[in-house]
């Protein structure tokens, strides 16, 4: 069951709501445990809610970005 590398990548963009979720938890769960560590160092526990609102906003833009990078690419590919 050996796909080669377009096959699969057509198989992505068939479903890019997986991936752009899959941004923005990454964005919660990396920011907002970095907003824990520093809530729990600086005895500041709103900080936690902080990182996990910029956890959230940077995960949406960082699709969002996915976004027009892979429609400016299959742009250029597309000859006609």
């Amino acid at each position: 069951m050996s796909q080669d590398k377009s096959s699969w990548q057509d198989d992505l963009s068939d479903h890019p709501a997986r991936e752009y979720i899959t941004y923005i938890i990454a964005g919660v769960i990396s920011l907002g445990l970095v907003g824990w560590l520093l809530g729990m160092v600086l005895s500041l526990p709103w900080i936690l809610f902080v990182g996990l609102g910029l956890g959230a906003a940077l995960g949406a833009y960082i699709a969002w970005r996915h976004l027009v990078d892979h429609k400016r690419s299959k742009e250029k590919s597309d000859p006609s």
